[in-house]
């Protein structure tokens, strides 16, 4: 029989179906397209076993004057510079605070976690602290108390910490007057939608509830049990008071408050309170007289019994007790403004612990409805200048060592008229200003989204306009607030929400000339471009665009895959990456599953060819400074940073690779039947020739049927051919590795085929 080559052109095209498709690349993962051909990418290895507080949104490279290499990496916790694999934190510090005499008390016996009195605090959640000064308090000692920790808020005049110690007697104050200082608040790992009309479902409730349904139907008057098909993740926990409250309490102290969930209500007497955390058996952020109850005054040992909610249709229904699948005790119907209805078999049951009701305060934590922390970071020669979006801008002088931490801009000496908030900080190409975008005018406290300020040339602490420095400013011209600046070779882009301006140094007067280059231009996130050269890529809500000279947008041809699965709320983790060893740009998102990055699409600008695949990495930088790109990735959920494209292994396992066909059939019509009978692969395996690739044949008559797989033929490097036998209207051909020590680039492939009638 004749041997047919089948010809595929580069590129994965999804923008149609798999047979739309024909004689392309429909389907991607960990490979690239390099002269035409697909090729597996490289691997990647940890840069050190090291590891890191947070997720990296940020990184940046640079070197010092002696050739030390430092890369600047930010987290919602922290700032560090790594340096020979170290990570060495350099995180500022909020304030510095003597504390009053003896702020700590241990919890109970046995139990390293102490609660710290500060009034006033101002820390949130997994902000941190370090406490210097500190005596030994009910068997913690000293050493165990003069560290850092992560802060675990219980309201705003007390946090708990976890020590490593062991309290001896329980409920014993002490400590001394030690100093505590204070790290910058921490941000949000993960975007978290705000509450209010239209947020998440009606009445706030928030993601992550869990969820089953009803094991039967019930009626708008049944009061003694709700039968579920599964009640195991619906809460229900008991216990007492650990003291007496008063009707102005503002903290909640139980006897043991490991079964109550992080958040939700709880009944003590006739009152219920409401409460947004639950740390070292103290309930915080309160709310008394919940849902219409009256406070009172509660005895110690009074008993505690957390109310549940779940949801039902539009009606709330609370709980206090279950037996085996069954909620059968405390049962309220129609409670916080819903109405008691009937309910049919097998409808959905939300847990609803965090809904706030219409007209009710929500009770909601200080973070709800902010986004993620995101850094921009620029290197003033030696030094790092950096800043928290929408922060402070930082400076980290090299001078002091690695050991030294940021100090602001405007606490620098000699600084004048620096601002205090800004949205990026940007270090200006040959002409050596500082600039701030979004930034508080001078004189003013307020930050202006659409305001650039700039200090004088060659001096970055001083910010004051004279006739004889270059320091200014400008406000962009259109828009409500800035997105994003980015530096090329010539000039300075300006993103801002519905626009593209171009920043130039001209030299005095004037030092900066801002032009407008780019009507209804939009930026997904502030981080989804890159630039290469005097070129520039960006993600937009709807495409892919590139600037060199002027706007243009990128022909796609894995849009609608990309654009019709990404999880949007958290559009702000996605951002853009350069890999210049194979002329590429890679935009990493989130897909519409997932809360956190999972996949990526990456576009070969030299060939324009397009491909996609499943790698979670939350921040990237390229080679230069370094031998490799870098990426930031975790594994069961420990951070590390890897070098990429480092050999041919996921950090020593394998890696999946594979790419797969469009639809091809026999026919230009694809009304004939074809046998095939045999592959000649063409395949360069660089690698032993005991390593092999797996050729997999799938087949099927018609475009909506699900493909079939019909053989899979194992081949390496010293295989000269594969049989089968297999007899179908359209076929697949899908290529993949998924062993260690193996790369590979695919050739041409020919098949033995004939026709074989239409029936």
């Amino acid at each position: 029989m004749p041997l047919a080559k089948v010809v595929f052109r580069p590129g994965v095209n999804k923008e149609t179906t798999s047979y739309g498709s024909e004689q392309g690349w429909f389907d991607s993962s960990l490979i690239r397209f390099r002269k035409g051909r697909p090729e597996k990418m490289g691997g990647w290895q940890k840069l050190s076993s090291n590891t890191i507080q947070g997720t990296p949104r940020s990184m940046h490279i640079w070197s010092a004057l002696d050739g030390t290499k430092y890369m600047g990496m930010g987290t919602e916790s922290k700032m560090y510079i790594e340096e020979g694999g170290d990570y060495n934190d350099i995180t500022p510090i909020r304030s510095t605070v003597t504390l009053s005499s003896n702020p700590f008390k241990t919890g109970s016996a046995s139990s390293g976690t102490v609660t710290v009195t500060h009034a006033s605090h101002g820390a949130n959640t997994g902000d941190f602290v370090t406490y210097t000064g500190a005596t030994t308090t009910d068997g913690i000692t000293a050493a165990q108390l003069n560290l850092e920790f992560e802060i675990t808020v219980v309201n705003s005049n007390e946090y708990t910490i976890s020590t490593a110690g062991s309290a001896t007697s329980g409920s014993t104050a002490g400590g001394g007057t030690p100093t505590a200082a204070y790290q910058i608040n921490a941000g949000l790992v993960t975007a978290v939608a705000g509450t209010g009309w239209g947020a998440g479902l009606w009445g706030g409730i928030t993601s992550g509830y869990s969820q089953t349904t009803l094991d039967g139907s019930i009626s708008d008057s049944e009061t003694s049990s709700i039968d579920l098909t599964s009640a195991a993740s619906f809460e229900t926990a008991a216990t007492t008071l650990s003291g007496a409250l008063t009707v102005s309490s503002t903290i909640v102290t139980l006897a043991d408050s490991t079964g109550m969930p992080s958040k939700g209500t709880i009944l003590v007497d006739s009152e219920k309170i409401i409460y947004g955390t639950n740390a070292g058996n103290v309930l915080g952020d309160i709310t008394r007289a919940a849902d219409g109850t009256t406070a009172v005054a509660h005895s110690d040992g009074a008993t505690a019994t957390f109310v549940g909610l779940i949801l039902i249709d539009n009606e709330l229904i609370q709980y206090t007790g279950k037996s085996s699948n069954d909620l059968n005790a405390g049962i309220v119907r129609g409670v916080r403004g819903t109405a008691a209805a009937a309910h049919s078999d097998d409808v959905v049951v939300r847990e609803a612990n965090d809904f706030v009701g219409w007209g009710q305060a929500a009770s909601v934590s200080s973070s709800d409805g902010q986004q993620l922390r995101l850094w921009f970071q620029d290197n003033w020669g030696e030094d790092l200048a950096f800043n928290v979006f929408d922060g402070a801008p930082y400076y980290w002088d090299k001078t002091f060592g690695l050991s030294n931490r940021a100090t602001t801009f405007a606490s620098q000496t000699g600084a004048s008229a620096a601002p205090t908030i800004t949205r990026q900080i940007m270090v200006s190409g040959t002409d050596r200003h500082i600039i701030c975008f979004g930034c508080n005018p001078r004189g003013e406290t307020a930050q202006d989204l659409l305001h650039v300020r700039w200090s004088d040339q060659e001096s970055p602490f001083d910010w004051t306009p004279t006739a004889t420095n270059t320091a200014g400013s400008q406000r962009i011209s259109s828009g409500s607030e800035i997105i994003r600046a980015q530096k090329t070779r010539q000039e300075i882009l300006i993103w801002s929400d519905v626009n593209l301006h171009t920043m130039r140094f001209v030299g005095p007067p004037l030092t900066f000339s801002f032009t407008l280059v780019g009507s209804g231009v939009s930026l997904i996130s502030p981080n989804a471009l890159t630039a290469i050269g005097d070129r520039v890529f960006w993600m937009s809500r709807e495409n892919f665009h590139a600037y060199s000279g002027r706007v243009e947008t990128i022909p796609c041809t894995v849009l609608r895959y990309v654009f019709d699965d990404m999880n949007i709320q958290q559009s702000r983790k996605f951002f853009a990456a350069s890999n210049r060893m194979f002329d590429e740009v890679l935009w990493f998102y989130v897909s519409s599953d997932a809360t956190e990055i999972d996949r990526y699409a990456k576009f070969n600008y030299v060939e324009g060819t397009w491909d996609i695949g499943t790698l979670s990495r939350t921040a990237w930088t390229d080679f230069g400074v370094h031998d490799f790109p870098r990426g930031a990735g975790s594994v069961d959920g420990t951070q590390y940073v890897y070098l990429q494209e480092n050999g041919s292994n996921a950090d020593g396992s394998a890696m999946t690779s594979y790419i797969e066909s469009a639809d091809f059939d026999l026919d230009p019509d694809g009304d004939q039947f074809m046998f095939l009978s045999r592959l000649i692969p063409d395949i360069d395996i660089t690698t032993s020739s005991s390593s092999s690739v797996n050729y997999v044949l799938k087949t099927r008559n018609y475009p909506g049927e699900s493909l079939s797989t019909n053989s899979t033929n194992e081949v390496s490097s010293t295989t000269t051919q594969s049989f089968l036998r297999a007899r179908a209207r359209q076929a697949v051909i899908r290529i993949e590795s998924s062993t260690t020590d193996i790369a590979w680039t695919l050739g041409d492939l020919r098949l033995e085929i004939k026709p074989d009638g239409r029936r």
